[in-house]
């Protein structure tokens, strides 16, 4: 046989033997392999075959569940109070450090319960004072006015409420005042007692 013959009859033979290998495995995985483990279960039955894993599969976590709401309400209602209780007491002792000397103990005591209801006033309740307090002459207009833009700004009140505030608690010291010159002055510049603090 020549050369080429010889190599044509090498690959035929060679495909021959594949096609018969993967002819005897698909007979053996088919038919061979169960008829084996049948007859090995029945020899030997107390081996459990091996149990099928399952894929394990990740849960979802439970998303946290949402704060409650009437719980997270009160917690922020009692900081807004904590914190105007404690402006409330901040201007109540600037207000006694600032005026003892220029008013009556009385009149001081009733200077602080009309602060108290100013912290939560508005303009119309303002204009319902009708028990104003007496000042000593040393403090002139300028200085209540100087005064009441420092405690007007810690309860975050507007230039109106304040000039209102201030023309009805000190009625007599600022009768020749309107409330539109008492706005407009309240930061106003020159000789005084009672200066302009931002902070309390």
């Amino acid at each position: 046989m020549d050369e080429f013959s010889g190599l044509a009859a090498f690959v035929v033979a060679c495909l021959l033997l594949s096609a018969t290998y993967l002819s005897f495995q698909s007979f053996v995985n088919e038919w061979l392999q169960p008829v084996v483990e049948r007859i090995f279960r029945k020899k030997h039955p107390h081996i459990e075959p091996e149990p099928e894993v399952e894929p394990i599969t990740e849960t979802l976590q439970e998303e946290p569940s949402v704060p409650n709401y009437e719980e997270y309400k009160l917690t922020a209602q009692q900081k807004i109070q904590q914190e105007q209780a404690q402006t409330l007491e901040r201007v109540l002792a600037y207000t006694g450090q600032k005026m003892a000397l220029y008013m009556t103990e009385e009149d001081l005591q009733q200077l602080c319960e009309h602060i108290r209801a100013f912290q939560f006033a508005t303009e119309q309740e303002c204009e319902q004072i009708d028990t104003p307090v007496t000042v000593d002459a040393k403090l002139k207009s300028i200085d209540l006015m100087h005064f009441g833009w420092n405690i007007g700004n810690q309860f975050k009140k507007s230039g109106i409420e304040t000039a209102t505030f201030l023309k009805y608690v000190f009625a007599k010291e600022l009768k020749e005042s309107e409330i539109s010159t008492i706005k407009r002055k309240l930061r106003a510049e020159g000789t005084c007692i009672i200066k302009i603090k931002e902070e309390l």
